[in-house]
């Protein structure tokens, strides 16, 4: 009879550690997919491509293949290294988002996941050295550090075009990485500079729809456009005081390993 009553407990115990060990293990965590995803051919003879959202649709058309391994994997062509049939392959994607709200960094994971699971990417990361700058002082910075009401009420924000970079309470890794987007080459902080600084960089376009652009702009905000300086190097110096020095920066590199040329069925 004791042994029938040690047995049922020793029974009971197990069942009770199972279940504690069930509760315990950690739940594995969906990655975020498209709820509907078509791929179709794109045009190869087509040298126009778009991409773009409305409500819960999200849509690529003509993008080459390239385009989609850069925003998958959140990279900029310097940083990666894929065969050179990606260039010229052009897809279209016709996708629905999942329901509820949706930043850009949920939309990088979804496409992550879109080009595993349709066209077999894999991948590998390498540190490298490459030609790149350092942002560096002259001997005066002008840049002006940001406002106390910025810096108390955390106000920050960013903004860039072909010819300007504008910051409010922005650090200078946040113009290095602003820079990087203008030179398409990695930029390093070098300044040691700590803190936010509020400034408004722009150059002159050597482009003719670009400069006729930047004109119009000018006179709506009483700004000479024809006496800013002609290249971001100069603008750098004379705006801010500090200086693009060419260097070999370390740069994580993404390697593409394997990627088939088609994807499998929708």
């Amino acid at each position: 009879m004791m042994r029938r009553v040690a047995l049922a407990g020793f029974a009971a115990v197990l069942v009770f550690s199972a279940s504690i060990s069930t509760a315990q293990q950690p739940q594995q965590i969906k990655p975020l997919q498209f709820e509907v995803a078509a791929i179709r051919p794109g045009n190869p003879d087509s040298v126009s491509s778009w991409t773009g959202s409305s409500g819960r649709q999200f849509r690529m058309l003509n993008v080459p293949l390239k385009q989609w391994v850069k925003m998958g994997l959140s990279v900029s062509d310097y940083d990666l290294k894929a065969p050179s049939w990606l260039d010229s392959s052009k897809f279209d994607l016709n996708a629905e988002l999942p329901s509820g709200p949706v930043d850009q960094k949920d939309l990088v994971e979804m496409m992550k996941a879109l080009l595993i699971e349709r066209f077999g990417l894999k991948w590998h990361e390498e540190s490298q050295s490459v030609s790149g700058y350092e942002l560096v002082t002259e001997k005066k910075v002008l840049a002006q550090p940001a406002g106390m009401l910025e810096r108390m009420e955390g106000r920050h924000g960013t903004s860039s075009g072909p010819t300007l970079i504008s910051g409010t309470n922005m650090s200078m890794s946040e113009l290095a990485k602003a820079l990087e987007q203008v030179l398409g080459k990695p930029v390093v902080d070098a300044t040691h500079l700590s803190g936010g600084f509020d400034f408004k960089l722009m150059w002159r376009s050597s482009d003719a729809a670009e400069l006729a652009a930047q004109q119009r702009y000018g006179k709506q905000y009483g700004i000479d456009v024809d006496n800013l300086p002609a290249s971001v190097f100069t603008a750098l110096r004379e705006q801010l005081g500090l200086r693009l020095q060419g260097a070999k920066v370390p740069s994580k590199v993404v390697v593409v390993d394997k990627m088939n040329r088609q994807p499998t069925e929708n």
